[in-house]
């Protein structure tokens, strides 16, 4: 329409928005393109700004080794597969600043985005995959995840790939893709033990899609090589890894592993209902994934309103796609239900988050009408209440706060100008992973474990002290006890400055102890943020100096 004097601003707006919306169909890999690069920017910057947690420096820590053998060595201590240490184990040969060591899982979200994109666009349409690739790139929980130093971007990226072949094999009725998509799915498998249950997801879909004939013989002959090496995959971390990790917990089986970490998301069956457990769990996936329990549980219904109009459309190619978004919360229902696997409002579970979020673009989608600016504002208004009112999503996600990169810098700076080479730093095993890559630079340490309880190096002419085997170094109800021990065992002198730090996920630790024992000559206390304190006391003259 020409412009004319009677032609208001409103009218100006509404005819440009009109024409962006109609911009995107005519060139939608375009739009998501800039959708993942702005995406990428923010992943960038949360990377920059935070140090690294207690769980990310333990990662870096495993990766500093002298060999790749002595590294695949130290991975099997970790409970997760090693690709994402033998990563570092190269990637921290480049730099060491914490936005480069985490480069490598920025880089990884970020292509996590787009396979998203191109896989929703080939199952849902552009529609869907435009609000999907949104939620992923945006969601502060995705940020989040995508900027730690954790093996959870690189296996999102290896299922989103492994998903997209899949359905390009589908598609072309191609062979080479069906290979491309397991090999992908093995490597899921090898960054993160969740990638086992996303390979069990999909391979329930393509096994319906046999049943309904939907699939050639070639292609599924081609589809049966990855998943032999899945099974022999999952034999072989069992037997080297998985079963030691479990003996090491005593005379628990590999199956309660795991129950004294996030016992909570694990299912007990003579504590827990399990119909009210997977329930809950359900609903605390979309409440970890969009950070606030409002959009959380609202996200949730959206999901299996999706679901529902998928299966309403009755045609045979979009019931199997209901079933394809559904497949992930089955499997994982059934590794619950088994106790073999955590389930809920915790980031072992992101995996089914990326089928839930496209369930919820298909609901979005419908209810907007296919309008492309009412699914664009919708989709808008759901992030933007998340970036503003979201909280923590679970306890090891710390706020942003309480992570600059300006408090670490500032607990480093009074370590160095307050502590002498005569005192001793004593921390958890968590803390020490983080004093190690802040204090004591990239070189690989040697840590002395002479002394029977405990661990101890010495790095920039300091004294590290931590406990081992058992982390028990740092706890409110041993800790009176335990530092004496310390000093008794170490033989520090009567005056002797001990420098207790903690950080982790613990919060007034200092306080808890002045509250419990206030005997306890703790001399200052010094915070960085909530999750991060430094406090000293001197070694009593009842404590005998003895060695």
């Amino acid at each position: 329409m020409p412009l004319t004097s009677s032609t208001g601003p409103g009218t100006l707006l509404t005819q440009g928005w009109r024409g962006w919306t109609k911009s995107l169909y005519s060139n939608p890999d375009c739009a998501a393109l800039l959708v993942v690069w702005i995406g990428s920017i923010a992943r960038a910057w949360l990377a920059h700004a935070t140090f690294f947690n207690a769980d990310e420096a333990w990662h870096y820590a495993t990766a500093l080794q002298r060999s790749l053998r002595d590294t695949w060595q130290a991975s099997l201590t970790l409970y997760h597969p090693p690709l994402l240490i033998f990563v570092l184990y190269f990637w921290h040969k480049l730099a060491t600043s914490d936005l480069m060591l985490r480069l490598p899982c920025v880089i990884s979200g970020t292509v996590f985005c787009w396979f998203y994109y191109k896989w929703l666009k080939l199952i849902l349409g552009y529609p869907a995959a435009l609000v999907g690739v949104l939620l992923v790139s945006f969601l502060p929980t995705m940020i989040g995840i995508s900027a730690d130093l954790r093996q959870y971007p690189l296996m999102l990226m290896f299922v989103a790939a492994g998903a997209y072949f899949l359905e390009q094999a589908l598609w072309t009725d191609s062979s080479s893709r069906m290979l491309l998509s397991g090999l992908f799915l093995l490597l899921a498998m090898l960054s993160h033990y969740s990638g086992f249950l996303a390979a069990a997801a999909l391979g329930l879909y393509v096994l319906c899609l046999l049943a309904s004939g939907l699939i050639s013989r070639k292609l599924f002959l081609s589809w049966i090589p990855a998943q032999l090496a899945g099974i022999a995959l999952a034999w072989f971390f069992y037997s080297v890894q998985i079963s030691k990790l479990a003996a090491a917990r005593g005379s628990e089986s590999a199956k309660l592993m795991a129950n004294w970490y996030l016992p909570q998301f694990y299912y007990h069956p003579g504590h827990d209902h399990l119909i009210p457990f997977l329930i809950k769990g359900t609903f605390g996936i979309f409440r970890f994934t969009f950070a606030w329990i409002v959009i959380g549980h609202i996200a949730t219904l959206l999901f299996f309103a999706g679901l529902i109009l998928l299966l309403r459309r009755r045609t045979r190619e979009l019931r199997l796609t209901a079933f394809l978004l559904f497949s992930p919360f089955l499997a994982s229902w059934t590794a619950a239900a088994l106790g073999l696997y955590p389930f809920g409002r915790t980031r072992h579970s992101i995996f089914v988050a990326m089928f839930g979020l496209a369930g919820i673009s298909v609901a979005v989608v419908e209810i907007c009408k296919r309008r492309t600016g009412r699914m664009l504002a919708v989709t808008a208004g759901i992030i933007l209440l998340c970036q503003v009112f979201g909280t923590q999503p679970w306890l090891d996600m710390l706020p942003l706060a309480d992570r600059r990169h300006e408090l670490m810098a500032q607990a480093m700076n009074l370590i160095h100008s307050q502590v002498s080479p005569s005192d001793v730093i004593y921390s958890d095993k968590a803390t020490e992973f983080q004093i190690r890559h802040y204090l004591c630079g990239a070189e690989p340490l040697t840590v002395n474990r002479s002394i029977a309880g405990f661990e101890s190096f010495r790095c920039s002419n300091l004294r590290v002290v931590s406990s081992f085997p058992k982390d028990d170094a740092v706890l409110a109800d041993t800790f009176p006890t335990k530092w004496r021990e310390m000093a008794n065992a170490f033989g520090l002198q009567p005056g002797t400055k001990v420098w207790v730090i903690e950080g982790g996920w613990i919060t007034g630790f200092a306080e808890t102890l002045r509250t419990r024992y206030p005997e306890l000559p703790i001399l200052d206390v010094q915070h960085f943020g909530h999750y991060f304190e430094i406090f000293d006391l001197a070694v009593p003259s009842a404590t005998p100096g003895t060695r």
